[in-house]
């Protein structure tokens, strides 16, 4: 738990997938978990989330996803 726990600290090391963690104990540790304890573990026990980015559009024209955001009136709730 604790390399796994450093690992997933770490920026460059980080996971996307359960299944990425999955192989990494496997090829790493040499320990074979299936998908929900290696979820289960990750996420509950040692408190830790997947980071992934949004998708963004190919098509999207930044030029005017800019204009938009200058122009566009912000509100507050």
């Amino acid at each position: 738990m604790s390399s796994l726990k450093n690992q997933l600290e770490q920026p460059e090391g980080g996971f996307q997938r359960y299944t990425q963690i999955q192989h990494w104990l496997d090829t790493v540790l040499g320990v074979q978990a299936e998908y929900a304890t290696v979820h289960y573990l990750t996420r509950y026990r040692l408190k830790a989330k997947l980071k992934v980015p949004r998708p963004r559009s190919q098509k999207q024209d930044f030029e005017k996803l800019e204009a938009f955001k200058k122009t566009s009136v912000t509100t507050c709730n």
